[in-house]
């Protein structure tokens, strides 16, 4: 007869390796990261691993998963405080950080070799559309409110603050760890209908 599974406990321990293979791969780049490593920092057996998680690839997937339901909460949580150009430019600022965080570089070079896998580049996809959603959406509602320019179509707009993240983004790999980032700003001086409209915290 097989083994009941406690669907809690089954979850936990999940929640566990992924832990600790986001702090591996945060730390030594996906290709310097073994299962070996995540096993230790997790306190399983190598068993326990492959029995959670196929190879390397499925855990990395299950870390951006994670990832991408924090970014949800983070957007919700933007939404809750903020609203219009004051929520894109609170959003930019937690990018900041983020990018100002050491294992910010190690953890998205580490990316860079596996961005071909279709899972990978699913999860990146769905992060991507969920941040586009977010800045259309309060894109729109700062148009309403007199504070984001009317000149440029909103589509337009998304698309190029869009590429002001995926720049600054590249630019932090090349900075010295921990350097600002001038995202928030940047933004600002984009998308405002004029000078000082909101400054950027």
């Amino acid at each position: 007869m097989p083994r009941s599974v406690d669907p809690q406990r089954h979850g936990a321990r999940r929640a566990v390796i992924v832990a600790a293979a986001a702090a591996q791969f945060a730390q030594l780049g996906y290709d310097r990261a073994t299962t070996a490593g995540i096993c230790r920092a997790a306190g399983i057996s190598s068993g326990t691993f492959f029995h959670y998680f196929p190879s390397k690839l499925d855990v990395l997937v299950a870390v951006l998963t994670t990832e991408l339901e924090s970014l949800r909460e983070s957007l919700e949580q933007v939404a809750r405080e903020a609203s219009g150009l004051a929520a894109v430019l609170a959003h930019a600022a937690r990018i900041e950080a983020e990018m100002a965080d050491d294992s910010y570089v190690t953890f998205v070079n580490g990316l860079l070799g596996v961005v071909g896998e279709p899972e990978v580049a699913a999860a990146l996809a769905a992060e991507s559309e969920m941040v586009e959603r977010f800045l259309a959406e309060h894109l729109g509602r700062g148009r309403r409110d007199g504070d984001v320019r009317e000149d440029v179509d909103l589509a337009d707009l998304v698309t190029w603050v869009g590429w002001l993240v995926d720049g600054a983004s590249q630019g932090a790999l090349q900075r010295p760890t921990g350097a600002a980032s001038p995202l928030a700003a940047a933004i600002l001086a984009l998308v405002a209908t004029r000078p000082g409209v909101l400054e950027p915290d």
